[in-house]
């Protein structure tokens, strides 16, 4: 019973984020259905924990029927909407088809990607919450709310103290939350369904995306590679933040790069700043990845744009708004409760011994080329996209595909940039 209560709970979450998606994607247009269910159930499970945590500037009490209440509203505007639009098809972008997919090959890699999946979902749920991480950072935040009944109010000025990192963002353990309602019990095997589906939603994300400029039989090898990717499947099992923060990354990327590619569809950027957003709200590393969103816009918009057109400076600031108003309330706590983090921040290190720190270029180096050209890890993921952009110069250089580079070149700097900061070891930091 419990099983079915979970799925039910989780179900009522995609179709709530389908309902903000088709609230701010003009009912859903350009995304076929299964990319719909994708962004859906991380829609759903962003939106629902932000209000969760709105509950606490409230001083409400956390239970099934308060939380799903207030968007009784939203479901009652788009039931609206849907009969005034009936005759109108809600149409997906047209897919790409181009080359005849081999019949055996095509089998191999569904069927490879439907055993990994399978085989992640199963890792995931033979054991409860067991690392450390997943435990002592967020599993143990997720406990106090369920048992408290809300987010209590002296968590952040004195419990929040008590456990490493009390500074990250609140949105998996509130989510684990929601699911301890659903299940009536603080279930730590039905709690981790939450990381297969990120995973899940990721691969199917990328299929369709890969799908729409270079056709099914690169859809579904490069789904076959990232689907196989050790490290990547092992963080979708062991109740880690990692996937869900790429999730809410690839697919605000993805649809930047969808509203550049047209900038007419201003539903992909507003899509885009929502995840950027939701992203921030699930890790700290999220921010960053917010700014490298927010920096390869502005190079979009000033420096390869001409003319400047002031809606263009308009959806700047729109983007930048979208993304500081769903993130104020936790920032706001962050600021008033005094929350740090004791790795890294503004207060770990100074301008003056950051130049002290050029000892770290050797190790760091070390470690990315370990990265690179070992496959315990990632595959062969890392020399495939040093060879695809080798081979695609002019394409990697061009279009959207030079923001694309430009996204990845930012990021690895971001995580460097935290490596010189941090006080820790480096080589364990990278590692």
């Amino acid at each position: 019973m419990e099983v079915v209560r979970v799925f039910l709970t989780l179900g009522i979450v995609t179709f709530l984020g389908w309902n903000v998606l088709y609230l701010i994607s003009d009912r859903g247009k350009g995304l076929c259905a299964p990319e719909r269910i994708a962004v859906s159930y991380g829609l759903g499970m962003g939106v629902v924990t932000l209000e969760m945590l709105l509950f606490y500037f409230l001083k409400l009490s956390f239970s099934l029927t308060a939380i799903m209440a207030p968007w009784l509203i939203l479901f009652l505007i788009n039931g609206i909407r849907l009969l005034k639009g009936r005759r109108e098809k809600v149409k997906a972008t047209l897919l790409s088809d181009s080359g005849k997919p081999h019949p055996f090959l095509t089998a191999f890699l569904a069927g490879g990607i439907l055993f990994e999946t399978a085989y992640t979902v199963f890792r995931a749920l033979i054991k409860p919450l067991e690392s450390y991480d997943a435990v002592a950072i967020y599993a143990i935040k997720s406990k106090i709310f369920y048992l408290a009944g809300a987010i209590p109010q002296d968590f952040f000025t004195r419990l929040a103290g008590l456990f490493p990192h009390p500074d990250y963002p609140l949105n998996i353990p509130l989510a684990q939350t929601l699911l301890y309602l659903g299940s009536g019990s603080l279930n730590d095997q039905l709690v981790k369904t939450i990381f297969p589906l990120y995973f899940l939603g990721i691969l199917t994300m990328l299929y369709f995306a890969v799908r729409r400029f270079a056709g099914r039989t690169y859809a579904i090898l490069f789904t076959f590679l990232l689907a196989t990717i050790p490290h990547f499947n092992a963080y979708a099992t062991n109740g880690y933040l990692e996937v869900p923060l790429a999730y809410y990354y690839f697919l605000s990327a993805l649809f930047l790069f969808r509203w550049i590619a047209d900038t007419s569809q201003g539903r992909y950027l507003v899509l885009s700043a929502v995840m950027s957003a939701l992203a921030g709200w699930t890790k700290n590393e999220g921010i960053m990845y917010c700014a490298v969103n927010t920096v390869v816009l502005t190079v979009f918009i000033f420096f390869t744009r001409k003319p400047l057109k002031i809606r263009m400076i308009r959806d700047l600031f729109l983007y930048i708004g979208i993304m500081a108003l769903l993130l104020l309330p936790w920032y706001y706590i962050k600021m008033t409760a005094s929350l740090h983090n004791e790795e890294v921040g503004l207060d770990t290190v100074g301008f003056q011994s950051l130049f002290m720190q050029w000892y770290k270029i050797k190790p760091i180096l070390y470690e990315f080329q370990k990265e690179f050209f070992g496959p315990k890890k990632w595959n062969i993921i890392w020399p495939v996209l040093l060879y695809l952009l080798l081979v695609n110069r002019k394409r990697s250089v061009s279009g959207v595909g030079r923001y694309a580079a430009l996204s990845i070149a930012l990021a690895i700097a971001g995580y460097v940039a935290v490596y010189f900061a941090s006080p820790l070891d480096v080589s364990y930091f990278v590692s």
